[in-house]
C-alpha cells in the first residue's frame, strides 16, 4: 500500500505546491515524528527546513551520532546550525549538550528549541571553535548553514552577504575553564575549519576518549583530520553520505572515529 501510494501520479507536485503557497516563509513550531530526532519539539521554516519537517535531514548520520551517545555524558555539538544534532543528543540521553555557533540568528533558533524542549539538557555558546583562542572574521553567506570563518578553503569561490567579527575557542582552552568535563562524543561540522577544531583540542583528545563524528569538505581537509587523529591514536572510517551508497558527495565525506590502542596503529 505504501508503494502505491509513493507512486500516485502528481502527488509529489501537489505536496510541493500545498508547501509553498500556504506554509513557506512562515516559521512554525513542529515536533517531529520521524528518524533519529523523533519527538523533537523545532522551529521550521519552508521550504530550508523540508529535511526536518519530513524527519529526513541527515538520517544515515544523524543516526550514527545518535547511536553513539552514552547516557549520562557530555555530548558536543560543534558548528550547531539550529542545534538539531544537539538535541538528538540530548533526547538519546547525554546529561550535558553544549552546542556551539558563532552565527547570531542560528544562536536565536537553537535557543528557541532550548525553550521547547526544557527537559532536555541543552546550552549554546555564541562563539567558533578553532585551534586557538580570540577573534576571527567570519563569513556570513547566502545559506544560512554554510556560514564560515574567513579563512576557511570551503567555497572559495562564493560570495558572503556580510563578514562580522566573531570570537574563536579551542576546546582544551574551554576544558580548561571547565565549560564542559570530557565529553564522550563531539560532532564537527564547521565548513572547512575542521582540521582547526582537532588542531585546538590535543589535550582533550589526550586526556579522553571521545568518539568523534566529523564532516570534512574536501579531499585535502579529510587527509588532514585523518593525520591528527591518527596522531592521537584514533582509527578513521569514512561512513556513508545521507545513506547512500556513494562515501563522497560533492567533496563532503562524514567521518567516524574512536580511540584504540596505541599498539593497532600502524
Amino acid at each position: 500500500m505504501r508503494d502505491q501510494i509513493r507512486r500516485v501520479p502528481g502527488l509529489a507536485a501537489l505536496q510541493r505546491w500545498v508547501v509553498y503557497q500556504f506554509i513557506s516563509g512562515e516559521s512554525f513550531v513542529h515536533q517531529i515524528n520521524a528518524g533519529p530526532g523523533k519527538g523533537l519539539k523545532v522551529m521550521i521554516r519552508l521550504p530550508e527546513d523540508k529535511g526536518l519537517w519530513t524527519g529526513t535531514y541527515e538520517t544515515f548520520f544523524v543516526g550514527a551520532i545518535a547511536t553513539a551517545v552514552k547516557v549520562g555524558s557530555t555530548c558536543l555539538d560543534i558548528g550547531s546550525y539550529h542545534g538539531f544534532v544537539g538535541g538528538v543528543m540530548a533526547q538519546r540521553g547525554a546529561a550535558k549538550v553544549v552546542c556551539f555557533d558563532p552565527l547570531p540568528q542560528n544562536v536565536a533558533v537553537i535557543k528557541a528549541l532550548i525553550g521547547l524542549n526544557p527537559r532536555l539538557n541543552l546550552s549554546v555558546r555564541a562563539e567558533a571553535v578553532g585551534d586557538q583562542d580570540g577573534t576571527m572574521a567570519f563569513e556570513i553567506m547566502p545559506q544560512a548553514s554554510m556560514g564560515k570563518l574567513a579563512c576557511s578553503t570551503f567555497q572559495t569561490g562564493c560570495q558572503g552577504l556580510e563578514t562580522i567579527t566573531i570570537p574563536v575557542r579551542s576546546l582544551d582552552s574551554l576544558l580548561a575553564d571547565n565549560v564542559f568535563s570530557l565529553p564522550s562524543l563531539v560532532k564537527i561540522d564547521v565548513e572547512g575549519a575542521e582540521a582547526d577544531v582537532l588542531a585546538g583540542a590535543t589535550k582533550l583528545l589526550a586526556g579522553g576518549s571521545p568518539i568523534l563524528f566529523i564532516e570534512a569538505h574536501s579531499p585535502a581537509l579529510e587527509k588532514k583530520c585523518k593525520d591528527i587523529l591518527r596522531k592521537a591514536n584514533y582509527e578513521v572510517k569514512k561512513l556513508a553520505v545521507l545513506g547512500e551508497s556513494k562515501l563522497t558527495q560533492g567533496g563532503v565525506s562524514h567521518l567516524k572515529a574512536w580511540k584504540v590502542c596505541h599498539n593497532t596503529i600502524e
